[in-house]
């Protein structure tokens, strides 16, 4: 296992959850250009949207690289014979087709995976079901905030209610942001925890 690209991965993911908590503590305590509780709910969202965003890039880097470094199962799933030593761009044409992957749950994501990668060369496989639901989470409301469908809002209305027990819908920033940002900074606190145990495999493995 090539550990090198795995690390830079783990750096360039670390380093934005980080510097986008930083951000939003900063935010949380301003109290003249960032004032309102409105406008802090509105930035709260936009930082969830970039961390959906660097999530999804750190899941396809990784899935790449470590294909790249194990392609023994993805021979099997596609029915093809994949040079012995192929190149980083090969794995990424052969395991996406040129196109993007959408995976609608953590759960879709760990299935895939498990079609592409060996058990013992799949990092994904150590994260925790409770950090795989934190995500789930944070996906449900990135996907309101992104169309704002009635679908969108009837699955956030449901995250609301079996998760929180919340019987009435807010709007995601309020949500993020209620009890000094408790549910915020969870979902921060999820994402590094899966980037360490993930890290913590890699270097094991």
């Amino acid at each position: 296992m090539r550990k090198a690209d795995l690390e830079q991965n783990h750096d360039s993911f670390d380093e934005a959850i980080e510097r986008y908590r930083g951000f939003m503590e900063r935010i949380l305590e301003a109290q003249r250009v960032v004032r309102t509780q409105t406008e802090k709910q509105d930035v709260a969202e936009s930082v969830l949207l970039r961390l959906c965003a660097h999530w999804e890039r750190f899941v396809d880097e990784h899935l790449v690289d470590c294909v790249n470094c194990d392609h023994s199962r993805l021979n099997e799933f596609l029915g093809v014979t994949i040079p012995r030593h192929p190149s980083r761009n090969v794995c990424q044409a052969v395991l996406f087709g040129g196109s993007y992957k959408d995976f609608r749950s953590f759960g879709d994501l760990k299935g895939f995976s498990r079609k592409v990668l060996p058990d013992e060369s799949n990092p994904f496989l150590v994260i925790a079901p409770a950090h795989g639901a934190k995500i789930d989470e944070i996906f449900k409301i990135r996907n309101y905030l992104a169309h704002y469908s009635a679908a969108a809002r009837r699955a956030l209305d449901r995250m609301y209610e079996q998760s929180y027990a919340i019987q009435r819908f807010q709007e995601p920033g309020r949500f993020l942001l209620a009890h000094n940002g408790r549910r915020l900074w969870a979902y921060f606190d999820a994402l590094s925890a899966v980037s360490s145990d993930m890290r913590e495999w890699c270097n094991t493995a």
